[in-house]
């Protein structure tokens, strides 16, 4: 095992990503659906504090050693719109809370920031939180053993919620709560305003014009108003999502009240804090996220009781190794001792076999006579190789040559002088006249030994007894 490995199991980084996500909201918390865990859909704060009814929650369901996500409600964290600041992405986190210090009550050291850049312009989107509220729960978490992963706001939520809309209003209201207009511009919050001045509810057996008027009233102006200040984006659509009122009742009610359309959020009537819930998943790092690294705590890596567990691992390994290698420098000498033993008893048999070669090597006569006879075998060999190549077809051929000529034989031609070899023919003779030889010549072709032989030279003479002479020089047909 090497050191690194060692050291890495001792520093080891927390894990990536969430188990869990809770959903506040004023009156009930709900959590993301996890098979893993025993807990119910949504649990009733009854008027408590968030923060204890969570840990009784995760308590009651044995929950420990996991990473949970936090999404708040904006009851619990405020907005504003600043210019965007030169500064790098990775200090700006810690540089807002001073950019805000005009804008704020609280001391920036008590607050904790984090932005998004508008769609529509060149500011920023900011959302404060008390920074207690995040060291409570960081402590309330650490105390059950979990670990706190990301702290979100519903603005991020609300703007996936829309199915297929990019660009619309939101009249949204969940328990316990006043009614909330928010304008989304590519699924990002660009505006917020609370209602204070409309009691819930304004539908069912409640219903009444007064209250409806004053509620399409604010919306109105929250409509014109951005249409007076955006540029470039277009918003002509409202949806409707209001916890403890009847939704199409409203939209129909606000429908003939305001001069964009007006529908429900979903199909389906269900809770804010339920729609949020099915869209949990949709969080990214890229969301806000108000509980930054800085905040987090700094963990010790080596702290005295890891360097005494890594002190006393390195102790264990190092007393095992030093084992290991003396048991292996024990069982390498056994085995060189028998190599050794080995070597100087095969040392003794060459020495046995040298002495006996030395006299089985034969004299040196003896090695002449095998060089005499090796080269006459050779000589013979030559000799037969030679006898081997003679042409057995030739001699028939030969033969063959000779038997034909006798057939041949006429009373005007004698022959005196035949020579043969493998490539030529020479005859010599005497002829009764020079009219014999040709005719002569012309009857090797009913030969078959003598068809196809072909006459280089005729020469035809007398000799001194006035006899006439010929001479023929002929050669196969090589065609």
């Amino acid at each position: 095992m090497k050191i690194q490995s060692l050291i890495g199991k001792f520093g080891k980084k927390a894990k990536v990503g969430s188990d869990l996500i809770v959903i506040v909201q004023p009156a009930a918390l709900y959590f993301s659906p996890n098979q893993k865990f025993n807990l119910p859909e949504q649990v009733a704060l009854n008027g408590l504090d968030w923060l204890p009814g969570l840990k009784r929650a995760l308590d009651a369901a044995n929950i420990s050693d996991i990473t949970i996500d936090v999404v708040l409600s904006s009851n619990f964290y405020q907005t504003y719109q600043i210019d965007k600041p030169n500064l790098p992405q990775e200090e700006l986190s810690k540089a807002l809370p001073f950019l805000l210090k005009d804008l704020i009550a609280e001391k920036v050291t008590d607050i904790v920031a984090d932005s998004l850049p508008m769609p529509t312009g060149h500011k920023l989107q900011v959302y404060v939180v008390a920074k207690k509220l995040i060291l409570d729960l960081v402590n309330l978490l650490e105390s059950s053993k979990i670990q706190l992963g990301h702290v979100g706001v519903e603005d991020d939520l609300w703007g996936k919620t829309a199915s297929g809309s990019q660009q619309f209003f939101l009249l949204q209201k969940s328990k316990q709560c006043h009614f909330k207009v928010s304008a989304f511009v590519e699924q990002r919050c660009i505006f917020q305003r609370t209602i204070r001045g409309v009691s819930s509810p304004v539908t069912g057996v409640a219903l009444s014009g007064l209250q409806l008027d004053g509620l399409a009233l604010e919306l109105q102006r929250s409509v014109d108003y951005l249409s007076s200040q955006l540029r470039g984006a277009s918003l002509h659509q409202m949806k409707v999502c209001c916890d403890e009122e009847d939704n199409n009742e409203l939209v129909s009610e606000l429908g003939q009240r305001l001069s964009v359309k007006v529908s429900t959020l979903t199909d389906v009537a269900q809770e804010s804090g339920v729609v949020l819930t099915q869209h949990a998943n949709a969080l990214t790092p890229d969301f806000i996220n108000l509980y930054p690294a800085h905040l987090k705590p700094k963990r010790e890596h080596f702290t005295l009781t890891s360097v005494l567990m890594f002190s006393s691992s390195l102790l264990i390994f190092g007393v095992l190794s030093y084992s290991f290698l003396q048991y292996q420098k024990t069982q390498l000498s056994q085995e060189l001792d028998v190599y050794k033993s080995e070597e100087i008893e095969l040392k003794q048999q060459l020495n046995e076999l040298n002495q006996r070669l030395a006299t089985h090597r034969p004299s040196m006569e003896k090695v002449a006579a095998v060089k005499r006879l090796k080269l006459e075998i050779e000589s013979k060999k030559e000799s037969l190789d030679a006898v081997g190549h003679y042409d057995q077809a030739r001699q028939i051929g030969y033969s063959g040559v000779m038997g034909g000529l006798a057939k041949l034989g006429s009373k005007d031609i004698s022959l005196n002088y035949i020579m043969m070899d493998e490539h030529t023919l020479n005859l010599r003779g005497l002829a009764k006249n020079a009219e014999s030889v040709p005719s002569w010549v012309n009857q090797f072709k009913n030969e078959l030994n003598l068809v196809g032989r072909a006459f280089d030279k005729l020469k035809i003479g007398r000799n001194e007894q006035d006899i006439i002479t010929f001479e023929l020089q002929t050669k196969e047909d090589t065609q």
